[in-house]
């Protein structure tokens, strides 16, 4: 709940659900799909792996943790009936007993694309090799999203925990401030998020995939870039921000600082990009990369990270990056 402060009192500021705006059940689906990896931060990282189909009895949306495990979302756009409970049960009976096989075809029908499961997981959550096809969906997690519940929901949520399943109630709420939309949503068991206003550190794709040498170009002219689509992310950071370089196949392969406190634009490429003060050698070949891999930073950190975005979360503070530069610069001599 978010409240206006004045002087020594707290008045709460009313909340709105999606319908304020227009907007669907759907529409609300669509926006925490899209944005599960903002809002779910350290551990509790997910990938989404299906939506529900037009009249068809499906879940709403399910996807995986690190581990394999199947979260099941149940979203209702406002008001939640105190009997959702029953409904996402029907759920987890059907999709807890789906082997491996068949969420890698939901996988497919999601993406619109025959890339394999299995793959595409150890990928997202930078595993040294994909699970075992036996390791999925072992257990299941089932959440209740909607604007409010009635009390007879919260009870029937506490009564299927005390019976030991994996359950929970998330509201989600809208508020209108000084003309703009805020959106607020509390990601259990904590919502663990660096103040994005305090410097931090960055993990930032290369974009490989797309052009191999768009790499050399960014140490070439010390700098960090996106293009397209994926620009946006660009804006992400604040002066002085850590500026972490990581190369797909590869890991964390060098490390700067965020020099300026505005972003710049080449149009001819549809480029973003800042100005960085490289800390680690300026590469100029792949044969030059020394690197740190996915699996080494979780050893280092104590912590996962999720790898299919173009900024890979969570941030680092400023603590954890200066420990990765100091491990760079071991590799680097």
């Amino acid at each position: 709940m978010l409240f206006k402060h004045t002087n020594d009192s707290l008045e709460p500021v009313e909340f709105y659900d999606i319908s304020k705006f227009d907007g669907k059940e759907k529409d609300l689906e669509d926006l925490l799909a899209n944005n599960l990896s903002d809002l779910y931060a350290e551990g509790g990282q997910l990938m989404p792996i299906f939506q529900e189909r037009q009249w068809q009895e499906e879940p709403d949306l399910c996807a995986l943790d690190k581990n394999g495990n199947l979260i099941i979302f149940e979203l209702k756009r406002g008001y939640v009936p105190g009997d959702t409970t029953i409904q996402v049960m029907r759920y987890v009976q059907s999709y807890g007993q789906k082997r491996y096989a068949e969420l890698n075809e939901l996988f497919h029908i999601y993406t619109n694309s025959r890339n394999d499961l299995k793959a595409i997981h150890a990928e997202t959550f930078g595993l040294d090799e994909p699970l075992k096809e036996e390791l999925f969906n072992v257990k299941q997690k089932l959440v209740i999203i909607g604007g409010y519940a009635e009390y007879s929901l919260i009870r029937a949520v506490d009564y299927w925990k005390n019976k030991g399943i994996d359950i929970d109630f998330i509201p989600y709420r809208f508020y209108k401030i000084a003309g703009e939309t805020y959106f607020e949503f509390f990601a259990k068991p904590y919502d663990y998020h660096l103040n994005p206003g305090d410097n931090k550190g960055v993990i930032f794709d290369t974009n490989k995939s797309y052009d191999e040498n768009s790499v050399w170009e960014m140490f070439k002219h010390h700098k960090i870039s996106a293009y397209g689509s994926a620009s946006r992310f660009v804006k992400c950071f604040n002066k002085g921000d850590y500026i972490f370089y990581y190369h797909k196949g590869y890991g964390i392969i060098g490390a700067g600082i965020i020099k300026d406190s505005q972003y710049k634009e080449l149009s001819e490429n549809d480029e973003l990009f800042r100005s960085v003060e490289l800390i680690t050698p300026q590469i100029k070949t792949e044969n030059e990369i020394k690197y740190i891999t996915p699996s080494e930073l979780s050893e280092i950190l104590g912590k996962g990270f999720f790898y299919a975005s173009t900024v890979k979360k969570p941030y680092l503070t400023i603590e954890e990056s200066k420990t990765i530069i100091e491990e760079l610069k071991k590799k680097y001599g």
